[in-house]
């Protein structure tokens, strides 16, 4: 179960003090394919980035199957990570410099798996998302939908407990986004992975349970 206590995040800007996530609590059961949902600016991102450890919440705790994960010490919350957790970010984020079949294997690699389990592992993720193809394709070679589903497979390599999407799908078209969303539901559920999305797609935030409502920072809606 992921679950979060009293969450509170803020920035400073041009503009002053920014409140970005005020005083949210919330939880997600192990194996659930949940969405965080709202405009741009109400908080989605942080929110998930302070979950997956990426931002340290100003109060608060996050735990993460039973690890509450901002009380571990830098070296063993970056160890956490590598081993439990998957992200998925707008645009990718590939390495431009690796291939296809060399991004998917990236996290094995940083996980200590090598030789023929990484090798039938890719072969088998680079199958899942349909790119056999494209296995020595470099990611400027690759649609916009393509990057995703490489970067879906990447970041389901290790078998993570939790896997964090921030919009996926906001950089493609309805059916692309749709494909997308639909191969991390898939591919979550082969692996026993929990899931949690950041979107601002209602159709998109809708195929999710639970659907986690944000505005200005806080939960609104919890269903």
């Amino acid at each position: 179960m992921i679950q979060l206590s009293h969450i509170t995040k803020s920035f400073r800007s041009g503009r002053g003090q920014v409140k970005a996530i005020a005083d949210v609590t919330l939880s997600v059961d192990t194996g659930r394919f949940a969405a965080i949902e709202g405009v741009s600016g109400s908080g989605k991102s942080t929110l998930l980035h302070c979950i997956g450890g990426l931002e340290t919440p100003d109060r608060g705790e996050v735990f993460c199957f039973g690890t509450s994960i901002y009380r571990l010490t830098a070296a063993k919350l970056s160890l956490f990570q590598r081993r439990h957790l998957g992200f998925i970010f707008q645009r990718g984020n590939l390495l431009s410099y690796l291939t296809v079949a060399e991004n998917i294997g990236l996290p094995l690699t940083l996980n200590g798996i090598a030789g023929t389990a990484r090798a039938k592992r890719i072969e088998a993720l680079l199958a899942d998302i349909d790119l056999k193809p494209a296995a020595m394709a470099l990611p400027h070679e690759l649609s916009g939908g393509e990057i995703q589903r490489v970067s879906v497979a990447r970041a389901i390599a290790h078998h993570p407990k939790l896997l964090l999407a921030d919009e996926p799908t906001a950089s493609l078209d309805t059916a692309t986004g749709q494909r997308v969303v639909q191969l991390m539901r898939d591919l979550g559920k082969d692996y026993g992975c929990t899931i949690i999305m950041a979107t601002h797609d209602r159709d998109i935030a809708d195929t999710a349970d639970p659907v986690i409502g944000l505005k200005d920072g806080q939960v609104v809606t919890d269903s």
